[in-house]
């Protein structure tokens, strides 16, 4: 069904009420009407009744867009789109994702051109592809339905992909990252040092920390306060980083600090000439992981924020609060964390038989 361009217009014509249907065709306005309708009212159904047997029918005479490529239309579903910058930058990934297509005029684009695509793709997750598919379907959903390009949905034809089941939740040792504080050598180690160590006791994510100033900590009332993240974006082709909203309403929080974090983090701020905490000003994670692994092999900061949530689930924290404290919803600590939430509610309902049989 398209999304046409349209209006109606309702007068009294031969002591009765006529109805117009004006539709956008292409370049060129056209119309349909009915009329002899006995009220307003009538002539209002009589239109609805127009408008629905003209998206069931309607194919585009003329359209400027018909021949238009993949990659040219993609800037297309950017502009009209409200995206935020992240988003943006996904949907200009899809030409090159989909290179080997992005070219042909998207009109003509086939399910088996989609499929031998993804057959290159052997080395990525599935969620990767999947999530690259969710993009393409939403491009030509917007091509039929905004513009009228006569065409089906090639994507809807794909096979879904099926995702691995979830592994389990990695969580760092108290050891592992003690042997970690004492690592030394290469650059930007005590910056790297201090946000393992602001992402172990708080479990903020990488890009929140990165955004983090030293207003944002209140030494009285030991805690931190998270108000943004530093983003990518991308522009003509170059990636800049910036401040940017975090990631869902939910991420705006603010989070108590322990002591011991409290310390190091009064120690590094006698260091520190720079408003931002950390003094670091990319948001990619690729450079302090590779630091990380070098002590502490196939760990990635993001293990950090794990840590910090089954911390707390193994220390009797409910899991409303673990959700809030980490800027996630309850459902999301549920699901990511399944296995162990799943131990928990044993172990409750043996301490539940314990307590009703005394």
């Amino acid at each position: 069904m398209y999304n046409i361009n349209h209006n109606f217009t309702y007068r009294q014509k031969d002591k009765g009420w006529q109805v117009i249907l004006s539709y956008k065709d292409g370049d060129k306005w056209r119309q349909k009407s009915k009329q002899g309708l006995k009220t307003k009212q009538q002539a209002k159904a009589a239109g609805d009744k127009l408008l629905s047997e003209l998206q069931r029918t309607f194919v585009p005479s003329s359209n400027e867009l018909a021949g238009t490529t993949l990659r040219n239309f993609v800037p297309v579903v950017i502009k009209d789109k409200a995206l935020t910058p992240s988003t943006k930058y996904a949907f200009s990934r899809v030409p090159i994702f989909f290179a080997d297509i992005a070219d042909k005029v998207i009109s003509q684009i086939t399910t088996a051109d989609i499929l031998h695509v993804l057959s290159t793709k052997k080395g990525l997750a599935n969620s990767t592809i999947r999530h690259r598919l969710t993009l393409l379907n939403t491009v030509f959903n917007h091509a039929i339905q905004v513009y009228g390009i006569a065409i089906r949905n090639p994507v809807q034809a794909v096979p879904r992909v099926k995702l691995p089941k979830q592994s389990c939740i990695k969580a760092i040792s108290h050891d592992d990252f003690t042997r970690l504080m004492k690592s030394s050598g290469g650059r930007n180690c005590d910056n790297y040092k201090i946000c393992c160590q602001i992402a172990y006791y708080t479990g903020m994510r990488f890009g929140e920390m990165v955004g983090l100033i030293w207003d944002d900590i209140s030494f009285d009332n030991r805690q931190i306060t998270v108000k943004r993240q530093v983003k990518a974006y991308r522009h003509d082709g170059i990636i800049t980083y910036g401040p940017g909203p975090l990631k869902t309403t939910n991420s705006y929080r603010t989070i108590p600090v322990p002591g011991v974090l409290l310390d190091a983090l009064k120690n590094w701020k006698q260091k520190s000439a720079s408003e931002s905490v950390l003094g670091l000003m990319s948001s990619n994670t690729q450079l302090i992981n590779r630091w990380i692994k070098k002590t502490l092999p196939n760990t990635s900061i993001h293990d950090f924020r794990h840590t910090y949530a089954t911390n707390l689930l193994a220390n009797g924290v409910d899991i409303q609060t673990v959700a809030a404290l980490c800027g996630d919803s309850v459902g999301t600590i549920i699901s990511t964390y399944l296995d162990f939430t799943e131990e928990m509610r044993k172990k409750a309902a043996q301490n539940v038989d314990t307590i009703f049989t005394k």
